[in-house]
């Protein structure tokens, strides 16, 4: 019997090519071994009844299962056993994966996580807090997980707020001197913070430089040398030149004065990569130590099923990043630019207008406005943001989650594509069409040459040598609109 293992899909794109002959097709160790797995199994006397479509296979919902899920999910396998690996003590595949993931991200050690970044925030701050009473220092804009961990762990959390600074698009940024300041007052009065907490990528597209930030902050309060990042939106950013310098981790890695701080950053790695959702990455760089701390809070945290679809995903997720990675940001860029460039200029969107394209003069030296997202102003049109997003939605197919009273929050990611971007503006421009005030032309008047004759009565309403203006336009309109027909009967002179 041959061996499952050489019947099995590749992860390798053997076709791929580029000028200089076939690319070097990255390593994906955990989804080769998913593969390796679904092919070697027969029957699992274990759990998961649905793998192998075992309890669906004469089901009425067969179809309905294969249609929202695919074959491809029901290969999973429920064991631990090699080829595959121990989710919570990995030492084959597993290992070898996050091992990558490290490589790639320029972090000492990567951790993957299968229930989402809320876990993952959870699992990071129980490593980074290990007694009650640490003193944080804490952005307010983090996401809700972040707040309910550090109240958990009973941290003595000061918090300092963002700054409002776009009211359409609601985006908002920290003040570094604000922030550098009460971290200083902390250090001068003999309490200095112990870890403090950013949201390094946001929501709405605020972006902080990580490197100005950290080291304004070495001068500022040296006693400070832990960091935790919520980089959610972010994973993209280190695989493009220009938007990695602000990341977390090449902030330490690229400069040695910064050695000196611990740095922990989450990715939700489904919001920007190709990986499934709830799929979640913990990159680690400083402290020896950490690695076994932030291993023990999975181990306490984390659900005891994990879903190997999802971790194979973080895997060729990864691994897709360093073949390809660039070329897609780069398109994601040029993308945004277009989108951008067509609204400024195209009078057929003079509806919308974008938002706050930079952030303002006493930001800038540590935020940027991430260049993917585009808040869209809506002003020229009857309707608020919210009612547009529902259009867009429900008529054309087309989804966007964010939106404020006016604006729309567009994520162009590295999925979106120039199809997708050429449907969105051609779904502007119809609902403009659909929704603007109609705009009167300055009224032209010329002189008839003919009889227009409505019939019935047959009367004419225009001889020869009248004027036609825009009121008998509209009065011939109207005639029609009531059923009669319109003739026009050229005057011949004699």
């Amino acid at each position: 019997m041959p061996d499952p293992a050489d019947q099995r899909p590749s992860t390798r794109n053997s076709s791929a090519r580029n000028s200089s002959g076939p690319p070097v097709i990255p390593e994906t160790p955990l989804a080769d071994a998913l593969l390796t797995a679904a092919g070697a199994t027969r029957a699992s006397f274990h759990a998961l009844p649905v793998s192998r479509r075992g309890s669906i296979r004469e089901s009425a919902f067969a179809d309905a299962y294969d249609a929202l899920f695919g074959r491809g999910l029901f290969s999973e396998a429920t064991i631990t056993a090699p080829p595959l690996d121990s989710f919570f003590f990995p030492h084959r595949s597993l290992a070898r994966a996050e091992e990558l993931a490290a490589l790639a991200f320029g972090a000492t050690g990567t951790l993957f996580v299968t229930a989402g970044t809320t876990t993952a925030n959870l699992i990071a701050l129980e490593a980074l807090i290990a007694r009650p009473d640490v003193r944080v220092l804490a952005d307010k804009g983090t996401h809700q997980s972040i707040h309910f961990a550090l109240s958990d762990k009973h941290a003595a959390v000061d918090y300092i707020e963002p700054r409002v600074f776009c009211e359409h698009s609601e985006r908002a940024a920290l003040s570094l001197p604000a922030l550098l300041e009460q971290a200083a007052a902390a250090e001068r009065a003999g309490s200095p913070y112990e870890l403090l907490v950013l949201n390094g990528q946001s929501y709405d597209g605020v972006v902080y430089d990580i490197r100005a930030i950290l080291t304004a902050l070495a001068e500022a309060s040296p006693s400070l040398t832990t960091v935790f990042v919520d980089e959610a939106w972010g994973a993209w950013s280190y695989f493009h030149e220009a938007t990695r310098g602000r990341t977390a981790l090449h902030a330490r890695a690229a400069d040695p004065a910064l050695e000196r701080f611990t740095v922990v950053a989450t990715h939700s790695a489904h919001k920007s990569l190709s990986a499934l959702r709830q799929g979640s990455l913990i990159h680690f760089s400083g402290d020896p130590e950490l690695a076994e701390r932030l291993r023990l809070g999975r181990y306490r945290h984390h659900t005891t099923s994990p879903s190997y679809p999802i971790l194979a995903s973080l895997d060729l997720a990864r691994a897709q990043m360093e073949l390809e990675g660039r070329d897609l940001v780069e398109r994601s860029l040029r993308l945004t630019r277009r989108v951008s460039e067509t609204v400024a200029g195209d009078p057929a969107l003079s509806a919308f207008s974008v938002n706050a394209p930079a952030v303002p003069d006493a930001f800038a030296g540590h935020a940027a406005i991430d260049p993917t997202k585009l808040s869209l102003k809506v002003s020229g049109l009857p309707i608020e943001a919210p009612e547009l997003r529902e259009r867009l939605y429900s008529r054309h197919g087309l989804y966007v989650n964010r939106c404020t009273r006016t604006s729309l929050l567009l994520n162009l990611h590295i999925g979106i594509g120039d199809e997708e971007v050429a449907a969105l503006l051609d779904a502007l421009r119809a609902i403009q069409r659909e929704l603007s005030p109609a705009v009167e032309k300055p009224e032209e008047k010329r002189v008839s040459t003919s009889f227009i004759i409505p019939y019935p009565p047959g009367v004419p309403i225009i001889v020869p040598g009248e004027e036609i203006g825009g009121d008998t336009l509209r009065r011939i309109e109207a005639i029609r609109s009531a059923g009669a027909r319109i003739y026009t009967i050229e005057h011949r002179p004699r």
